[in-house]
C-alpha cells in the first residue's frame, strides 16, 4: 500500500542571479525536482530576494520561494536528495501542514497583503512633509 499524501509547506532559497535571469525557468526547475518524486504543488510563488546572514555555496544573497504541495512522506528524502544534487536549490525547509493550517495561513497572507496595500496607498496619499 503506497503512503497516503500529506500537505507540506516549503521555503526554498535559489541563487538570486538565476532567479532574476529566468524566473519562469527557475520555477519550472523547482517544480521538476519535486514533481519527479510525485509531489503536486498547490501553490508555488516567488517571495522576495534577500541578503543571506552567511554565505551558502558562495552566494551572499538568495531569492526565496514559498510553496505548498502534497506528497507521500516517503518521497521527502528523495526530494531532498534531488535538491542537493541538482544545484538549483541552495537550501530548503519542508514542514508538514494540515489542511486547516494551510487555510489559516492563506487567510493570514491575504490580510497581510491587504494591509500592506492599504499602508502603501495611505503613504502615497499623505501630503509631503515640509523640510525645515
Amino acid at each position: 500500500m503506497p503512503d497516503a499524501s500529506r500537505t507540506y509547506e516549503t521555503t526554498i532559497l535559489i541563487k538570486a542571479a538565476d532567479a532574476r535571469a529566468d524566473l519562469d525557468g527557475t520555477l519550472a526547475a523547482i517544480r521538476q525536482i519535486y514533481e519527479a518524486e510525485g509531489a503536486k504543488f498547490i501553490e508555488l510563488e516567488k517571495w522576495e530576494e534577500r541578503a543571506l546572514a552567511y554565505p551558502i555555496k558562495g552566494e551572499t544573497s538568495a531569492c526565496y520561494f514559498t510553496g505548498y504541495f502534497t506528497a507521500a512522506p516517503s518521497s521527502l528524502d528523495k526530494i531532498e536528495r534531488r535538491a542537493v544534487l541538482g544545484g538549483t536549490i541552495l537550501r530548503q525547509l519542508v514542514v508538514a501542514r494540515a489542511g486547516p493550517d494551510l487555510e489559516k495561513i492563506k487567510v493570514q497572507r491575504a490580510k497581510a497583503k491587504e494591509a500592506a496595500a492599504a499602508a502603501a496607498a495611505a503613504a502615497a496619499a499623505a501630503p509631503p512633509v515640509p523640510e525645515i
